[in-house]
């Protein structure tokens, strides 16, 4: 027997007597667990029921999954379990005691294969600088919230330029959530509990009577770099390598390359993907971009790449206008929602 199934459990069962539930009106029952920021809505109480205990089940498994620990799932007293963990921990002492391994010799480059450094010198483009690696926890963590932002934009955009203007008044924001959408509220919510979690948020509070969020963001630098833009080069970075791993394609990703062009000019290029002997170029933006388009576009010459193989990835940019900006400009302009798709559209294109 697991104790730490038993203990799932109780953890679930004990969340649940602590839901709260209303009567809204004919039909609409709510339930919500605030401690989480779960809140649903269902015709009928016990179908409000069975839906919160769901969401907690997908929370819970969410949080597991990303290394968090939430109180109460602890496995105390348990004899077996202290046995187990000090070995794990001697075990794991002893590994680190050990000499590192040598390296094994690195594969021999298949004919014809480059790196991206090689590739932006062959154009006369020097790199600068490159981003040093980060902590592999950090990284877990950037990207989750990335990803959670990216995949779920459309219902988390009032709550998005709301704290992008928050950071730049440096004071506690508020929004009312009483006219949006159930899944809106979901993940506004949850979405704020995990910036409150990772720091990122020094403060939050949800109303549930209100439906009203207050929230204020940390002014640390690298939180405000990744929530005012570098958030959106990271989700287009960690999307390509998904899809591309996905196909087995063999594939280079680089992220904030700094770089000085030919003329001396510096620059950054936010992502560039090499997918065999062919290179992409994504530059991503949360913001006002009609004051670089222009730029874009010259530095696409530079780079020698064509329209399809060079991306304006714009936050919320609608297909209709992005199709006329693409024409007019000679660059493939996208919202993060459609950007993988013309990527896909683009590689069919370009190969053999």
């Amino acid at each position: 027997m697991l104790e730490g199934v038993g203990a799932i459990t109780r953890y679930l069962e004990r969340a649940m007597a602590q839901a709260r539930y209303d009567l809204l009106g004919p039909g609409r029952f709510v339930a919500e667990l605030p401690g989480v920021g779960l809140r649903v809505e269902a015709p009928h109480l016990e179908a409000a029921r069975e839906a919160l205990r769901e969401a907690l089940e997908a929370w819970l498994v969410d949080a597991l999954r990303s290394g968090i620990l939430p109180p109460g799932l602890e496995v105390q007293g348990d004899p077996r379990r202290a046995r187990f963990l000090a070995l794990a921990g001697e075990m794991w002492r002893l590994l680190e005691e050990e000499p590192s391994p040598k390296p094994l010799p690195e594969a021999p480059r298949p004919k014809g294969a480059f790196t991206l450094e090689e590739w932006l010198k062959e154009r006369g483009i020097q790199v600068v600088r490159k981003p040093e690696p980060e902590d592999e926890e950090k990284e877990k963590v950037l990207t989750r919230l990335a990803l959670f932002l990216g995949d779920r934009y459309p219902s988390l955009e009032k709550l998005y330029e709301r704290l992008k203007q928050s950071l730049s008044t440096k004071r506690q924001f508020e929004l009312s959530l009483a006219e949006a959408t159930q899944e809106e509220i979901a993940n506004s919510t949850q979405f704020c509990t995990l910036l409150k979690q990772y720091a990122f948020l020094t403060s939050y509070h949800y109303k549930s009577e209100e439906r009203r969020i207050r929230a204020e963001a940390s002014t640390e630098g690298f939180v405000q770099n990744f929530l005012t833009g570098g958030w959106l080069e990271r989700y287009v970075a960690e999307r390509l390598r998904k899809y591309l791993r996905s196909k087995n394609l063999p594939h280079e990703v680089a992220v904030g390359y700094q770089v000085a062009l030919p003329g001396g000019e510096a620059m950054e290029l936010d992502v560039l993907a090499r997918v065999g002997e062919r290179v992409y170029w994504f530059e991503a933006k949360t913001g006002e971009f009609q004051a670089h388009i222009a730029k874009y576009a010259g530095l696409k010459k530079v780079l020698g790449l064509s329209q399809k193989e060079s991306f304006l990835v714009l936050l919320g940019m609608d297909r209709a206008r992005a199709k006329e900006l693409s024409a007019l400009h000679g660059l493939t302009v996208v919202s993060q929602a459609g950007f993988l798709e013309a990527f896909q559209e683009a590689l069919e294109g370009n190969g053999p």
